[in-house]
């Protein structure tokens, strides 16, 4: 009981970061969610462009209840949607492709590792701070900035090879297949949480920090009075 007391309270002691941890985990369970909410084949073996709302006429359709509209339309405005890249419940596409699912998925257990971890100034401390005692030495003696930079870089790494890969596949005749984009997904969400969460909690710990200064510095006025 007193563990999950003290993971309770760290997990409120941002509460922007709690808040955006409960958002995405809404999004996550919402995109499994809407898929059930119509009848199979309803959104199916679809493709369209990234960044882009490509099924406008799609969503108005009476097939879609409010709440897949709100979800799918959010899902198309982020990702191609496109249908083999995708996975399916209800004989409906996901509304973004597995990638994408993945590392939403995985982003919410970083923004929980970072919920999890000792508060810094700095986003960079705060990242290496989510690590053992022996990597945590080996980044201040490099730098924790330098090893921040380091823990994206390898994050996002898988991400960027296997799409690159394919945007080559008439040189590389290659093409990702959903297994591969589901867990190149995982290292890019995980690490895209913990460095968002710490982000926040920079921020937070800077308050902190500045209201101490403060509060010291008026009661070393007060004393001189």
């Amino acid at each position: 009981m007193d563990a999950l007391r003290e993971v309770w309270t760290k997990m409120r002691w941002s509460k922007a970061l709690l808040v955006m941890l409960g958002l995405n985990a809404f999004w996550v369970a919402a995109l499994f969610a809407a898929p059930l909410t119509i009848a199979p084949g309803t959104f199916a073996f679809k493709t369209g462009g990234a960044n882009v709302v490509d099924h406008w006429d799609l969503y108005a359709a009476p097939q879609f209840n409010w709440f897949a509209k709100v979800i799918y339309t959010v899902g198309d405005a982020q990702c191609h949607q496109m249908d083999t890249r995708s996975l399916w419940i209800n004989g409906n596409q996901l509304p973004i492709d597995s990638r994408m699912t993945s590392m939403y998925i995985f982003g919410a257990f970083g923004l929980f590792w970072a919920m999890m971890t000792a508060p810094a100034a700095s986003a960079s401390q705060g990242i290496a701070n989510g690590f053992p005692g022996r990597i945590r030495g080996w980044a201040e003696k490099v730098g924790v900035e330098k090893f921040a930079l380091l823990i994206v870089f390898l994050g996002l790494l898988p991400v960027g090879v296997d799409g690159f890969t394919q945007l080559f596949a008439a040189v590389t005749h290659y093409e990702s297949t959903n297994p591969i984009r589901i867990l190149t997904g995982v290292p890019s969400g995980l690490v895209a949480g913990l460095l968002l969460g710490m982000m926040m909690k920079a921020i937070k710990q800077f308050d902190v920090e500045y209201r101490g200064v403060r509060a010291k510095s008026s009661m070393a006025t007060s004393d001189k009075e």
